[in-house]
């Protein structure tokens, strides 16, 4: 497998208790710095190793095979996407400040000379920097360029790889990255030099760094809407004088005054630039700020009251909103995201990741928390909160839409510092930046973590030796890159797939008509109807109706239309969004199964129906209803029908439901009305459902993946 791709595992000496590695300038050492282990068991092997995966033949394998070469040439044609565009669109990390400035930069690494080490003075890097010592040293030698092989250009060239950002936790990404203060410092924000304030008379150590300071505090000189932004050549500046301050004294003094503890390692890799190649990660930003209004609004936040404030909803009330969210998980469909435990019992939210924060917010909260604060007002506040979160989740914006962003986040902040003062902690502030963000960084999805939260759990679950866990994760890596390496280099993406399991399924029968139908896919399983079974007898009746509708026919001439067999399909594939299953088509009998059934439909109604003379008045409306049946029905040429060949039709069965909105806009329904057929471009979305206070109500997924919807 190695001969195959090259690919090598470099091991490098480290403590057996991982304080550092001895590489760079402790390469000669033979004991560790911060916990004096030796280096060397008696026989003179090192008592652990660090294995390192390099990065560059990964890279150049991308190149080497066609499919995976052609892939790597995105970059290179989205430039011409969005270039000039007038409204300064951003849709990925290529339309941002930070890499636009990177190309036009000129970038030298000591003259095209690799340096033998990165410290000018062997001081205390922490152990973090003694490992990123190794793939910084990569980074360098891969910006000079490496030779490579181009498999569309059937060519070799000069690969150069610029690694302009990092993710990571705000602790992580501060201490690793930045060389920064921790979250709790004085001047805590890396993007701007605001300074905290600590609680009067309080052994609270914690300094936080509200925009309007309380009473009997210095006024802060700083404006919610103008805050200055820190500069690559001011943080450098302000990292060289920590560095070379000439006592501890006044070196722990002008730490504490920029909040920057050292020159980062991390300042060596071409093209890196504080602080923006190292964004607040929106992941764990937008866990811990959910985490911290659900204990706020549950009165459990640190045992800290709300003060003047009557935010805190009444313990009766905020366990009925926790037993309906567990309640609504078989009535979102899976595709919406995991299952929500309940969230008022503190032990069921320590198995809450991200994601399950994130759907409870964006899903089930704004429905479940209607009328249920004692003053609107925090309603409102929590709703314009998750308005800003589902933008935040935008696949690209504007100019414009940025703009409006950030005055709802100032708008957000401002209510958040008078509802809640004594929360604001960098958790908070970091959301006043997101804009700045975007347009320096790239959208917020191109580097949150929680691509690397799916890869560590994949490696977790590799572990198969509680004696030695980490040569089982060694070992998996390896096995990944080697696996990854030989699929692009070789073009063997088809034969070795990502997920073996899923590609091991035969291709099952399905049903697309790009001309009539392209936004829908019928998929299995198939059967055959037969419309003249009594059995079938009010479907029919249905299909005349609408065929009645469709060609302006009696219903008599329309069922002397209708087919004896109909082509029934289990499930809908809507084109970029979701799967719909049918209720008599698809049947699952699964005991933990999600309902996946009901829809959000459009009809073109005429308001002047119950007028005969009358012209009619077309108004596009919204139904939801329950998919009973999807199936194909295929008309012979006639006259009645004034067609001159096979017309094949998609419909759908629907029960529609008898809905309304509330004042909020949320679409509810106790009943349904009746059963109708419509056609298959009627479809506009899957649609989950959330029973609260004895109504059904409506989850609609938006953003990205929602539908177009009828327009006037």
């Amino acid at each position: 497998m190695h001969e195959l791709c090259g690919l090598e595992p470099e091991l490098y000496d480290c403590c057996k208790n991982s304080c550092m590695c001895f590489v760079g300038p402790y390469a000669d050492l033979t004991s560790c710095r911060y916990c004096q282990h030796e280096r060397f068991k008696p026989d003179g092997q090192p008592f652990n190793r660090f294995h390192y995966v390099p990065l560059i033949p990964q890279i150049k394998a991308l190149y080497a095979g066609s499919v995976s070469a052609t892939a790597m040439r995105y970059r290179s044609i989205h430039e011409l996407d969005n270039f000039l565009d007038p409204s300064h669109r951003i849709t990925d990390i290529y339309d941002s400040s930070l890499y636009r400035d990177l190309r036009i930069s000129q970038i030298t690494v000591n003259g095209h000379t690799l340096p033998n080490m990165y410290f000018e003075d062997p001081r205390d890097p922490k152990d973090h920097d003694s490992f990123t010592y190794i793939v910084v040293q990569e980074l360098v030698k891969a910006a000079v360029g490496v030779d490579a092989y181009d498999a569309v250009g059937d060519e070799m060239f000069k690969l150069r790889i610029f690694c302009p950002w990092k993710c990571g936790d705000m602790p992580a990404a501060a201490s690793a990255y930045t060389g920064g203060k921790h979250h709790g410092a004085r001047h805590p924000c890396r993007i701007c030099p605001i300074e905290g304030i600590r609680i009067n008379n309080s052994s609270n150590l914690n300094h936080y760094i509200p925009i309007t300071c309380p009473p009997d505090y210095p006024a802060s000189r700083f404006d919610l809407r103008n805050l200055p932004l820190r500069t690559h050549s001011q943080w450098m500046q302000q990292a060289r004088e920590v560095d070379q301050a000439p006592t501890q004294t006044e070196q722990r003094h002008l730490s504490q005054s920029y909040g920057i503890n050292r020159i980062a390692i991390t300042s060596k890799i071409p093209g890196f630039t504080f602080p923006w190649s190292v964004p607040y990660d929106f992941m764990h930003l937008l866990e811990n700020t959910i985490k911290n209004y659900i204990n706020l609004i549950s009165g459990e936040f640190k045992e800290l009251g709300p003060g003047v404030e009557s935010y805190v909803i009444p313990s009766a009330i905020w366990k009925e909103i926790g037993s309906a969210t567990a309640i609504s998980n078989d009535t979102i469909p899976s595709a919406f995201g995991r299952r929500i435990p309940n969230v008022t019992r503190p032990e069921d939210r320590t198995y809450m990741t991200a994601e399950a924060y994130l759907v409870w917010a964006t899903m089930y909260s704004r429905i479940l928390l209607r009328g249920r604060f004692s003053q609107n007002r925090y309603y409102t506040h929590w709703c314009r909160f998750i308005s800003i979160i589902e933008r935040c989740l935008d696949f690209e914006s504007t100019s414009e839409s940025r703009a409006e962003l950030r005055n709802d986040i100032h708008i957000w902040y401002s209510e958040y510092e008078k509802y809640r003062l004594p929360t604001c902690l960098l958790t908070i502030h970091a959301w006043i930046h997101i804009p700045d963000m975007i347009e320096r960084c790239g959208p917020l999805w191109a580097y949150w973590c929680w691509v690397m939260e799916r890869f560590c759990g994949q490696l977790s679950r590799a572990v198969s030796s509680r004696k030695w866990p980490y040569s089982s994760l060694n070992r998996r890596i390896l096995e990944i890159g080697t696996l990854h390496t030989i699929r692009h280099m070789y073009s063997l993406e088809d034969r070795l797939p990502v997920y073996t399991s899923m590609y091991n399924k035969k291709t099952l029968p399905s049903y697309h008509d790009e001309t009539e139908f392209p936004e829908i896919t019928l998929l299995h399983p198939r059967t055959v109807l037969n419309l003249k079974s009594s059995d079938f007898a009010s479907l029919r009746r249905r299909i005349s109706k609408y065929l009645a509708t469709q060609y302006t026919l009696t219903t008599t001439v329309a069922d002397s239309c209708i087919p004896d067999l109909a082509e029934q399909w289990g499930r809908v594939q809507i084109v970029d969004a979701d799967v719909v299953n049918s209720l008599h088509g698809y049947s699952l009998k699964e005991e933990n199964h999600r309902d996946a059934t009901f829809i959000q439909y459009e009809l073109v109604v005429d308001l002047q129906a119950h007028r005969q003379r009358a012209a009619p008045v077309f108004q596009p409306n919204t139904f939801f209803g329950q998919l009973e049946r999807v199936f194909v029905i295929r008309l012979e040429p006639s006259e009645a029908l004034n067609t001159t060949s096979v017309t094949s039709l998609v419909l759908m069965d629907v029960n529609m439901c008898d809905t309304s909105q509330d004042r909020h806009g949320f679409w509810e329904y106790e009943k349904f009305r009746y059963r109708e057929v419509i056609g298959g471009t009627s479809i506009r979305a899957l649609v989950g459902r959330i029973r609260d206070r004895g109504k059904w109500v409506f989850v609609q997924r938006l953003g990205a993946i929602e539908h177009a919807s009828f327009v006037s």
